[in-house]
C-alpha cells in the first residue's frame, strides 16, 4: 500500500503526468523532455527526480546525457500507470 501512496503522490502533479506520458512513446534526456515544457532544466530533473524515487522512472547513464524511461517492473500491482 505505501508504493501505492508513493505513486498517488508523485502523479499528483500535472507536469509529472505529462512526463510519464511523453516517455510512453521513447527514452528521453532532460532536454528532450524539456523541450516540450515550459519549465527550466533543474525544475524538470526535480521532477524527473520524484518519479524515479517512486519507483515510476529508470535511469540510463550514456555518455554524459542520462536518459529516462518507464519502469515497466513497477511492482505496484493496482498501479494506475498502464491507464494513463
Amino acid at each position: 500500500m505505501k508504493k501505492c501512496v508513493r505513486c498517488i503522490d508523485a502523479l499528483s502533479v500535472g507536469t509529472r503526468l505529462k512526463i510519464i506520458r511523453r516517455l510512453r512513446k521513447r527514452p528521453q534526456n532532460v532536454s528532450e523532455i524539456e523541450e516540450s515544457f515550459n519549465l527550466t532544466q533543474p525544475t524538470i530533473s526535480y521532477h524527473l527526480g520524484v518519479l524515479k524515487k517512486a519507483g515510476l522512472l529508470k535511469a540510463k547513464k550514456l555518455g554524459r546525457e542520462t536518459y529516462y524511461s518507464l519502469n515497466e517492473k513497477y511492482s505496484c500491482k493496482n498501479c494506475i500507470i498502464p491507464n494513463i
